[in-house]
């Protein structure tokens, strides 16, 4: 989700309410790491997992920065655009995937564009986990 339905209802109030509903993890997209202490570190300290992005445009310079406080997993974005509208590139997923671990020992799942068995199949081949959602959403 996004960061700012949850300051409007209270951050506290959200982690209790998502503690009580069973959630154990966020994946917040527009709230970068310099901003931990907004609702990552609040999440983490109730231990709920703070799941990060990782994309084809995060740099060496970057990534460390990204993985900070990451927990759970680390969700590597397979391209750039939006979600469902190509099919990302398996060829450049395993290198990501690898890069990725060689600064984390969190599990990396890859999602964005995933549209078949097939495709989560060759994914899944480099990846701990794939992330499905347009599928699902199309279905």
């Amino acid at each position: 989700g996004y960061y700012n339905p949850i300051y409007i209802y209270g951050v506290e109030k959200f982690l209790d309410d998502a503690l009580t509903s069973g959630i154990d993890g966020l994946i917040i997209v527009d709230l970068p790491p310099e901003m931990d202490d907004e609702l990552c570190i609040p999440a983490l300290k109730k231990g709920i997992n703070f799941i990060r992005l990782a994309t084809p445009t995060t740099d060496e310079k970057r990534l460390p920065t990204v993985l900070r406080n990451t927990s759970g997993f680390v969700y590597y974005v397979s391209m750039n655009g939006i979600t469902g509208s190509a099919l990302p590139d398996p060829s450049l997923i395993s290198g990501a995937v690898k890069r990725i671990k060689d600064h984390t020992d969190l599990p990396v799942c890859v999602g964005f564009g995933v549209k078949t068995a097939e495709h989560a199949k060759i994914i899944g081949a480099s990846a701990d986990g794939v992330v499905v959602g347009t599928a699902i959403v199309n279905q």
